[in-house]
């Protein structure tokens, strides 16, 4: 995982583990990148920066965002989302 802080494990990233900091990273991605729901296809959940972390805490409808560092809803979007399609066609 690049950037980012982890936890003691070094395995999962700390937002993860520590309620506060997601709170807080989440907050920042929906003041400065419009997190929020959905309307259309894009979605937390088919975007390049939603990690799926075994082990880590996410629920089953949530996924990691490596650009904020918050734990996410697979249903909501924000400015950062990217297709996992575009890595694929270089």
């Amino acid at each position: 995982m690049e950037g980012g802080l982890l936890d003691e494990s070094g395995e999962c990233p700390l937002a993860t583990q520590d309620e506060t900091i997601n709170k807080g990273n989440k907050q920042k991605a929906i003041l400065t990148a419009r997190y929020g729901p959905s309307e259309g296809e894009e979605k937390c959940g088919n975007c390049e920066y939603g990690m799926k972390l075994k082990g880590c805490g996410l629920g089953k409808d949530e996924v990691f965002c490596d650009v904020y560092q918050f734990k996410c809803s697979k249903e909501n979007v924000c400015d950062a989302w990217e297709s996992m399609e575009e890595d694929e066609e270089d």
